[in-house]
């Protein structure tokens, strides 16, 4: 089993409200159309920072499903839509193994 985390820091505090909106959003939108069940959250404490995370038991899937969400104009869209109010260069990927 894999985890994919995404995680973005807002410019400030005060974006986080516009943020956990978008990632109530982005979620929804991957939920519903590639039946990810992503999660998200925020974190409590220190910098201002959004998480999503989902999981898959191939790597090759989540592979998949990221060549399909480059291509995927409405979701494109959504995150164009939100990108000021994200510090440039925080976006970070992580791919996780999963033990048991």
């Amino acid at each position: 089993m894999y985890r994919f985390t995404r995680t973005v820091t807002a410019k400030n505090a005060g974006a986080m409200v516009a943020g956990l909106q978008f990632a109530a959003e982005v979620a929804a939108y991957l939920n519903k159309k590639y039946s990810l069940n992503m999660k998200y959250g925020a974190e409590l404490f220190g910098t201002p920072t959004l998480h999503w995370h989902f999981e898959s038991d191939s790597v090759d899937k989540m592979l998949q499903i990221n060549a399909k969400l480059m291509q995927d104009k409405e979701y494109v869209a959504l995150l164009d839509k939100h990108k000021e109010g994200w510090v440039p260069g925080s976006l970070k990927d992580t791919l996780v193994a999963l033990g048991d």
